[in-house]
């Protein structure tokens, strides 16, 4: 998370009552002096935070003071894009609609610039038919530090590395550019290029272990030059049909 993140999370934690430095510190992940140096920050941008010392005491918004203006960041769009299309799938949600106009407002609240990377990743993002009964049996659990890693390497053009065990229960050691995701309820799968095979592959997220964020992709493959490939793969448990997200 950077700076100006943080400290807009910061101003979130405030307007949801008085809490304490080093609570904000444990929820932020950030030490307690950083946490007192983002409170001056805000202080000198004008933001009236008050404290109060001694036992009991602790940091809050004046009353009155008035909300920032929320900055997102692409990966919190995209996050919500996605959750938005899987409302779509799911027939007769309630607040589906208040959704979309939510996700609309925040694409709206970005630059140009991020709007426009905003489109180039959801058309990344493919919701696919549900997976079989049989496919489903076999669905396990995806560890948070893989879908961190994945997120990273995906919306920041890095290379992910993990271990894997594919259906057979075989297991090897990949490097990957990821290419898309897809998801087959309730299955996430990756469509990426084996940078050691040189070749196509899917991979499901939750075979995978170990992953570790690389360096940034030298060179980057489109979608339309892998998805006849990857729908051919092996380790593809379901059919191919999907509609991006965007």
């Amino acid at each position: 998370m950077n700076t100006a993140a943080r400290r807009d999370r910061l101003l979130c934690l405030l307007y949801r009552g008085a809490t304490t430095v080093p609570a904000v510190a444990d929820t932020l992940g950030v030490s307690v002096r950083t946490a007192y140096r983002d409170i001056s920050c805000l202080r000198d941008a004008g933001h009236d935070i008050r404290a109060t010392p001694g036992p009991g005491g602790g940091v809050r918004i004046a009353s009155g003071s008035r909300p920032r203006a929320v900055r997102f960041e692409v990966a919190e769009v995209i996050g919500l894009a996605l959750s938005v299309a899987v409302l779509r799938a799911t027939p007769n949600m309630p607040f589906s609609r208040s959704a979309e106009a939510a996700l609309d407002r925040a694409r709206r609240a970005l630059p140009r610039d991020r709007q426009q990377a905003i489109q180039r990743l959801q058309r990344r993002i493919l919701i696919g038919v549900p997976s079989s009964e049989r496919t489903v049996l076999t669905v396990g659990e995806i560890d948070d530090v893989v879908l961190s890693v994945f997120e990273r390497c995906f919306t920041g053009a890095r290379v992910m590395a993990f271990d894997y065990v594919d259906r057979s229960g075989v297991r090897s050691s990949r490097q990957i550019e990821c290419i898309a995701l897809v998801h087959h309820a309730p299955i996430w799968y990756v469509v990426a290029w084996d940078l050691d095979k040189d070749a196509s592959r899917i991979f499901r997220l939750d075979r995978i272990s170990a992953p570790s964020c690389g360096p940034e992709l030298v060179r980057q493959h489109l979608l339309a030059e892998v998805t006849g490939q990857a729908a051919r793969d092996e380790s593809a448990d379901d059919a191919w049909g999907r509609t991006p997200i965007g």
